[in-house]
């Protein structure tokens, strides 16, 4: 298979690249997401900045401020910020409201939050997970009782991703007790300082920082529903697809194997440059392959979302569970390869490689969860791609009831 690029795609590429290239400072390390106040700070400029000239959200309607550019644009920007290693602050604005506000919001809800998106003005958290609701999705109880005008939220949120307090929070509900449970479920945007919630830090590996969430007579207004009232499930599923897939993945993690490399051409082992010794040229080359492969398997998801209403919905996306398995993996293979040197945190008088390696080997750990578990991929890979049966739910009830067992 041979692809390309348009002159105009080419030119928005160095457009993007070339903003970075002048925007991010001399010693800029990628990766580092809004850790403290000052990065969240810089952060936060140099978002305002990219939506100023709209390169987050290149393929985004013009009439909400968008290019209205096709998601090939997009997924090139995507491309070009991962390359750099680029974090935006407000990662789930884009990746979930976004999306889930033009698929099922009113024409209301898309004029009042979209355009704050796209200029890079807001954050946005997702709200799903809770102590008793992971994979399982369905299971969901944060509560939300309808009182007028209003819903009433009780309950609880965990491992909820973001390193500072949001200006919105977008979450799932349950609003019905039903059997089978996932359809009693609705989705909610919440203003984060709502009086009744409360924010509880849960320090993380690596980059990452989560937080637990408590609901405490939370009163939203109906307004504020996305999509149908009891059709949230279905609403959230939807919006897991563009969680899932994306090219950003590969090209990041090309963009750190060139610096690897670079490095094993400076660092020597027993006087010669660790580049010389043959198991490292191949893992080096291993590495390589699988990134190309990762990259290849994004580009053409993107390219059957650009053409969905001719090919229909992508039956299964490789790139979310090959995102799972590469960062790890590659990780660990780098982290032999410069030995115990490599588990040096930086900061300390003896790091090398900046401390890249031990922060990207426990990031890949604890952001393992992220978009489902790799159990959650297999199951989406074997039922879609395969073609495999689900297990028939007495049988999942059977595993569930050992399981509380304890044995």
């Amino acid at each position: 298979m041979e692809f390309g690029f348009t002159e105009e795609q080419e030119k928005l590429r160095k457009e993007v690249h070339e903003f970075f290239l002048n925007e991010l400072p001399e010693d800029y390390v990628e990766g580092l997401g809004s850790m403290s106040k000052e990065l969240q700070s810089f952060w936060m400029q140099l978002q305002k900045k990219a939506g100023d000239k709209r390169y987050i959200t290149p393929g985004w309607p013009k009439e909400y401020g968008g290019m209205g550019l096709s998601g090939v644009e997009q997924a090139i920007v995507a491309e070009v910020e991962q390359s750099w290693g680029v974090l935006w602050p407000n990662f789930e604005g884009y990746i979930f409201l976004g999306p889930g506000l033009m698929l099922f919001g009113t024409e209301e809800q898309k004029k009042e939050f979209l355009p704050p998106i796209i200029r890079g003005e807001v954050l946005w958290m997702e709200g799903f997970t809770e102590p008793d609701a992971g994979s399982d999705s369905a299971n969901i109880n944060l509560r939300a009782v309808e009182d007028g005008e209003y819903y009433v939220l009780n309950g609880q949120k965990t491992w909820i991703t973001g390193w500072h307090k949001p200006d919105w929070i977008f979450c799932q509900t349950r609003t019905e007790d039903t059997v089978p449970k996932h359809r009693g479920l609705t989705l909610f945007m919440v203003k984060a300082d709502t009086p009744g919630i409360t924010y509880r830090p849960l320090p993380g590996m690596g980059f990452a920082t989560q937080n637990e969430l408590f609901f405490d007579d939370v009163r939203v207004p109906k307004k504020n529903i996305l999509g149908q009232l009891n059709n949230g499930f279905y609403h959230m599923m939807a919006i897991f697809e563009y969680e899932r897939a994306g090219v950003g993945g590969g090209a990041g993690a090309q963009a750190a194997l060139r610096r690897f490399i670079h490095y094993c051409r400076e660092e020597k082992k027993n006087g010669k440059p660790l580049i010389e010794d043959p198991e490292v040229r191949e893992k080096l080359a291993r590495m390589a392959v699988e990134n190309e492969m990762h990259r290849l398997i994004g580009w053409h998801a993107q390219w059957w979302f650009a053409n969905r209403e001719r090919l229909g919905p992508k039956p299964y996306d490789f790139s979310g569970y090959w995102a799972k398995q590469l960062p790890t993996k590659h990780a660990e293979w780098m982290l032999n390869i410069m030995g115990l040197y490599g588990q040096l945190r930086a900061g300390s008088k003896y790091v090398k490689y900046d401390g890249r390696l031990e922060r990207s080997w426990l990031s890949g750990r604890a952001m393992h969860h992220e978009a489902g578990t790799i159990e959650i991929n297999k199951n989406v890979l074997a039922q879609r791609g395969l073609g495999l049966p689900r297990i028939p739910a007495k049988f999942n009830m059977t595993i569930a009831q050992e399981l509380s067992k304890g044995g």
